[in-house]
């Protein structure tokens, strides 16, 4: 008889823990981590050749190992070999980020496969983005890829000094209140109280908080869990929303006033995704412009006046000459680095309310 509740309650405890396990999967597989297409698309070697060695970092498991031991040994930079030279296709080949062996964020990106314990927290070391966060918990794992990844700027400068675009993934330079332009982000007082104070950042709200646990959705009523039954994420994100569509309109219009200097663009086609050089435009027609990003660089929708629009980088819009219509000085660039920085946080405001408005704010009067 003993043995048999002995085996009954193995049987159950067993049950048990794969009912646990489960959980958590079953939740990984709905999210954005889950993404294999994405994973083939951005970190393999036939994809992206040694770029891997870049996109690699967050978008495989195999190559998010490698560059963590990086970052925690002081390099911020793409996967290296491990004589510290440039990783190479052969390299990135043993690594696994090939489309055969190549894996999306899976459970052992973020957790240790001995101890299952996060790989990274509390602390981050200085980031791609260019800055470092102490004190946030769990949530320092996800800082790790949720950045800008393109240095750090300088808040105050008058030239950007290129057509970058921020990484999609800028929460972390949202909640720390870094890399914006028009606005002193050199000390804590930009940073949101959502990463300061709430034990572990991203992870409180996206997952202890969440109702959907691993798929990180932080679920409709998250904010009332420190906010009180009546705060809604609306209050936030309208106003946010809002901002953006001025911030829009003010690029719009400034491109609009130089439209008669635009002779030709580097074309982009958005269903194919191909480029077409020297394409012909007549500046005179050009009758305002929408914000939109091609392969990581500030673009704008041309609108015409005939109702047709044209894709183009930023940079290939050209006049006569040859020469950039808005060059790097223009505050048009920093203004559109401000404008994606804020919308590819993905929160509309929710993460730092403050500094998202008054990132916007002085944007806005930038182009008056």
């Amino acid at each position: 008889m003993k043995r048999r509740i002995w085996f009954a309650l193995t049987v159950v405890a067993g049950v048990a823990l794969v009912a646990l396990a489960a959980g958590p999967f079953e939740q990984w597989q709905r999210s954005g981590h889950a993404n294999q297409l994405l994973a083939v698309m951005e970190a393999t070697v036939e994809a992206r050749g040694t770029g891997a060695a870049g996109c690699g970092r967050c978008h495989a498991q195999q190559g998010y190992v490698v560059y963590l031991q990086q970052l925690q040994s002081g390099f911020s930079g793409n996967i290296r070999k491990p004589d510290g030279t440039d990783a190479d296709v052969e390299y990135l080949t043993s690594l696994g980020l090939t489309e055969a062996q190549v894996q999306p964020q899976t459970c052992t990106a973020c957790h240790s496969a001995e101890s299952f314990q996060l790989r990274i927290r509390d602390d981050v070391p200085t980031l791609p983005s260019g800055f470092s966060a102490q004190g946030v918990g769990k949530g320092a794992v996800c800082m790790t890829c949720h950045n800008t990844r393109n240095g750090r700027i300088t808040w105050d400068a008058a030239d950007a000094g290129r057509y970058t675009a921020p990484h999609t993934a800028s929460q972390a330079d949202v909640l720390m209140g870094k890399n914006s332009y028009f606005v002193n982000d050199t000390t804590l007082a930009t940073a949101s109280p959502h990463a300061l104070f709430t034990g572990n950042a991203c992870v409180t709200c996206h997952l202890i908080f969440g109702e959907e646990g691993h798929t990180f959705e932080p679920g409709e009523a998250v904010c009332t869990n420190c906010h009180g039954p009546n705060m809604q994420e609306e209050f936030v994100q309208e106003p946010t929303e809002h901002l953006l569509g001025l911030l829009a309109a003010a690029i719009g219009r400034r491109v609009a006033q130089a439209g008669a200097q635009i002779a030709t663009v580097r074309a982009y086609d958005p269903t194919t995704g191909q480029f077409t050089d020297n394409f012909a435009v007549d500046g005179s027609q050009v009758t305002g412009a929408e914000p939109t990003e091609i392969r990581g660089q500030i673009s704008l929708k041309l609108l015409l006046a005939d109702g047709t629009a044209v894709y183009s980088q930023l940079r290939d819009v050209k006049d006569a000459a040859g020469q950039a219509v808005i060059a790097t000085t223009d505050p048009l660039v920093r203004a559109a680095w401000n404008f994606f920085l804020i919308e590819g946080d993905d929160s509309l405001g929710v993460h730092n309310p403050r500094f998202a408005r008054n990132v916007l704010n002085a944007s806005i009067e930038a182009l008056q």
